[in-house]
C-alpha cells in the first residue's frame, strides 16, 4: 500500500522534507472521512497509513461514508506489518484486492425505499428490539439507488467471474472493546454466469448483510454492551477470495485464526506470549465457527507439536474431516470430505498438512509447522501487531503457496482481542476433600487465572438428556434460557451452567442447542464429556463462540470425568434441593433432568494458568495470594 514511511514519522508525512502542511491536512481529512470515530483506531491510522494508502482506499470506495471497522482493521494490520522493514512482509504478505461500500449507502438504501419513519422508530428506546423484525424483513426485499447499481456493475466487471466475498464492516465492528464476532453476516459469491445473474447474487448478499444489522442476536449484543444508543451503520467490504482453482473447486490451501496472547494454555510449559492458531484446510469458515463433528488443529506457537490431547485415539477424534470450498460448476459454497479432495488429486500440498492413518488421512499440519517457517512467521506477525496496538489481537488469515513453493499469508481481518488482561496471576489451588469439591481437573479451561464465586449451579443430567425426544431437547434449551433471564446479575447470583457435550450447538445430538443469549448471564460454563452418549466438549479456542465467552467474561471449563485427573462430584448436587419447580412451575416435568441448586455456602471456581489446575471448591477451602479474589 504505497511507499512505506519510516517508523515513528507522525501521520506518514515527513513535513520537514516536504515543507508542506497541506499534505498532513489531507491525510487527517481522509482518516476522518474513511476510518470512523474510534479515537484509538484513528491514532493508529494516522501513525501507520501513508497518504498514498488513503488515496488508494478512497479511489476504491463506492459511495461516501466510513469503510467500517472490519475494513479498517484489515488495512491497518497490513500497514503495520509493511512498516516493519526488517520483517520481510512485502514478500510474505499476499496482496489483497478490495473495494469498500461506504456507510452512507446504508442510509441511502433506507431512504430510497421509503423506510425513514420505520427506521427512526426502531432507533428509539421502545422500538430498538420490537421494530427490528419489520426492518429485517423489508431489507431483504429492498432495491438500491440507480447510481449504486451502476457502481456494483463496474465492480463486477472488474472482478470478472472470479469468486468474491461480501463482508459486513459496520461502524462499531472490530473496535476496541467490541468485536461483534459472528454477529453480522458475510457471504461468498462464486460469481459465475451472465452479469445480470451475478449482479442479482451480489445485491442479495449486500441486502442480507444490511438485514443482519437488524438481527436479534446483533441487537441483543449491542444492548448488553451499552451500544444501543450509539449510531450503527453498515459498510460492506468486498474482496477477491484468496486461493486457487483446481478443476471445479476453489479454495486457499489453508486458513485460520491467530491470537497474539494465549490465556487458555493447556500445558504448564506453554508460553502465553507466543500466541496460538486455529488451523484448517480450505476456507476459514471451519476455523471461526464450531462445526459439528469436525475439529481444527489448535497450535501453540512456541511448541507447535504439543497437542491439547494425549493419544492417537483423541488425535483421530479431534481432527478435521471435511473441507469448505467454492464449487465453481455448482456456483455454491460446499463442504466436501478430505477423502474426496485426495481422490481428485487436488494439488494442495497434502504432505504438509496431513499424515497417513491406514487408508485415511489425519490433518495435523505437522510438516507445515516443523519444516517451513510458517509457525515462526505467524508468531512474529502476531507479536508485531500486538506491539503496535498495545493490546492483544485476533487475526484471520489464509495461506497459499506460489509456483516456486514460497508461502504467502493473506491477512483478511485484525481486531483487538477482548481479554481479561495479560498478567499471569498465580492462584493457589490446594488439594481438598471430595465433599468440599464440586469438580477439579487439569487443563482444558479458557480465560487465564481466575477466581470466580459460584452460588448457583444449573446442571443438565447427561443420561436424562440423551433419552429425551428431539422436541424435548429443544425445549430443555429454552428452559435454560428462561433460567438465564431470572439471574438478576452476575455479581448478585454468579451461576455455573453444567451440561453434556457442546453448549450452543445447533445439533441436539452433540449437546444442548441453546443460543448465546440464553446463557449470557452465566458466570461460568462447563461442558462435560459423556462418552456413552457421544457427547464431547469442543475446546473452541479462537472461534466466534470463544469470542462471545471472553467478551462476556464467562469462564469456560471442559470436564472429562473418565480421565484420572478429573473429578466431578455429582453427589454434592444430588444432595441439595432442586429449585426448578419453584422457579419455573410450568417446566417441573424436566426436574429429573435439569437441576437448579443453590449451593450451601459460597463456592469458588478457581483456575491457575501456570499449574493448569482448575477446581470449583467451597470458598473456605481455597486461597488466593494476597487474600483477595480476582477475576
Amino acid at each position: 500500500m504505497g511507499n512505506r514511511r519510516q517508523p515513528g514519522a507522525p501521520g506518514g508525512i515527513d513535513t520537514a522534507s516536504t515543507g508542506s502542511l497541506s499534505l498532513q491536512a489531507e491525510l487527517d481529512r481522509l482518516c476522518s472521512e474513511l476510518m470512523g470515530t474510534d479515537k484509538r483506531v484513528l491514532a493508529l491510522a494516522r501513525q501507520y497509513f501513508t497518504l498514498a494508502d488513503l488515496r488508494t482506499v478512497d479511489s476504491r470506495r463506492i459511495g461516501s461514508g466510513f469503510i467500517g471497522g472490519k475494513a479498517v482493521g484489515m488495512l491497518l494490520a497490513r500497514a503495520i506489518l509493511q512498516t516493519d522493514r526488517d520483517g520481510g512482509w512485502n514478500t510474505l504478505l499476499e496482496p489483497h484486492d478490495s473495494f469498500y461500500i461506504g456507510t452512507d449507502l446504508f442510509q441511502s438504501f433506507i431512504d430510497h425505499n421509503g423506510w425513514e419513519q420505520i427506521s427512526r422508530e426502531q432507533r428509539s428506546t421502545e422500538g430498538f428490539l420490537s421494530g427490528a423484525a419489520r426492518l429485517h424483513e423489508l431489507f431483504l426485499q429492498g432495491t438500491f439507488p440507480a447510481d449504486a447499481r451502476r457502481d456494483f456493475r463496474r465492480l463486477l466487471d472488474y472482478f470478472g467471474q472470479y469468486p468474491i466475498i461480501v463482508r459486513s464492516s459496520s461502524l462499531q465492528e472490530d473496535g476496541f472493546g467490541n468485536a461483534f464476532a459472528g454477529k453480522y453476516d458475510s457471504f461468498f459469491c462464486v460469481n459465475q454466469g451472465p452479469l445480470n445473474e451475478r449482479l442479482a447474487e451480489f445485491e442479495s448478499a449486500v441486502r442480507r448483510i444490511y438485514a443482519s444489522a437488524m438481527s436479534d442476536e446483533a441487537l441483543q449484543y449491542r444492548l448488553r454492551r451499552g451500544l444501543d444508543r450509539r449510531e450503527e451503520q453498515m459498510a460492506v467490504l468486498v474482496q477477491r477470495v484468496s486461493g486457487r482453482r483446481e478443476g471445479d473447486y476453489f479454495m486457499p490451501a489453508f486458513a485460520g485464526v491467530g491470537i497474539s496472547y494465549n490465556t487458555f494454555v493447556w500445558h504448564p510449559s506453554i508460553d502465553p506470549t507466543a500466541g496460538m492458531l486455529r488451523l484448517v484446510v480450505g476456507l476459514g469458515t471451519r476455523a471461526v465457527d464450531r462445526v459439528e463433528g469436525d475439529y481444527p488443529r489448535i497450535v501453540s506457537l512456541d511448541q507447535p507439536m504439543l497437542l491439547p490431547f494425549a493419544d492417537q485415539d483423541d488425535l483421530r477424534r479431534f481432527s478435521q474431516r471435511d473441507v469448505d470450498l467454492l464449487d465453481i460448476d455448482a456456483d455454491a459454497l460446499r463442504t466436501v470430505s478430505l477423502r474426496e479432495i485426495v481422490q481428485r488429486e487436488h494439488r494442495i500440498p497434502l504432505e504438509l498438512f496431513a499424515q497417513r492413518d491406514g487408508s485415511n488421512w489425519l490433518v495435523t499440519f505437522e510438516k507445515l509447522l516443523t519444516r517451513t517457517p510458517f509457525a515462526e512467521t505467524m508468531r512474529r506477525m502476531l507479536a508485531t501487531l500486538q506491539q503496535a496496538y498495545d493490546y492483544p489481537v485476533d487475526v484471520e488469515f489464509t495461506g497459499n503457496f506460489l509456483a516456486d513453493g514460497a508461502l504467502q499469508i493473506n491477512v483478511v481481518q485484525c481486531r483487538p482481542l477482548q481479554t481479561r488482561g495479560v498478567q499471569v496471576q498465580r492462584v493457589e489451588i490446594a488439594d481438598r476433600p471430595d465433599e468440599a469439591t464440586l469438580f477439579r481437573s487439569v487443563g482444558n479451561f479458557m480465560g487465564g487465572s481466575v477466581v470466580q464465586p459460584i452460588r448457583r449451579v444449573i446442571a443438565v443430567d447427561p443420561e436424562g438428556y440423551t433419552a429425551l425426544s428431539l422436541s424435548d431437547k429443544y425445549e430443555l434449551a429454552r428452559i435454560v434460557g428462561r433460567l438465564n433471564r431470572l439471574i438478576p446479575s452476575r455479581e448478585e447470583q454468579p451461576t455455573l451452567l453444567l451440561g453434556p457435550g457442546r453448549w450452543g450447538t445447533t445439533t441436539p445430538g452433540l449437546g444442548v442447542p441453546v443460543r448465546f443469549a440464553e446463557f449470557n448471564a452465566m458466570a461460568a460454563l462447563a461442558e462435560v464429556a459423556f462418552s456413552a452418549g457421544g457427547l464431547m466438549p469442543e475446546l473452541s479456542f479462537g472461534s466466534h463462540f470463544f469470542q462471545d465467552l471472553v467478551e462476556s467474561g464467562i469462564v469456560y471449563v471442559a470436564l472429562y470425568p473418565d480421565r484420572a485427573d478429573c473429578f466431578l462430584n455429582g453427589a454434592l448436587l444430588a444432595a441439595l434441593p432442586n429449585r426448578l419447580a419453584d422457579l419455573l412451575p410450568d417446566d417441573a416435568r424436566f426436574a429429573p433432568i435439569v437441576r437448579v441448586v443453590d449451593l450451601a455456602g459460597e463456592f469458588r471456581l478457581m483456575a491457575d494458568i501456570v499449574s493448569q489446575k482448575v477446581a470449583c471448591v467451597r470458598a473456605a477451602e481455597g486461597t488466593v495470594p494476597g487474600g483477595g479474589a480476582k477475576r
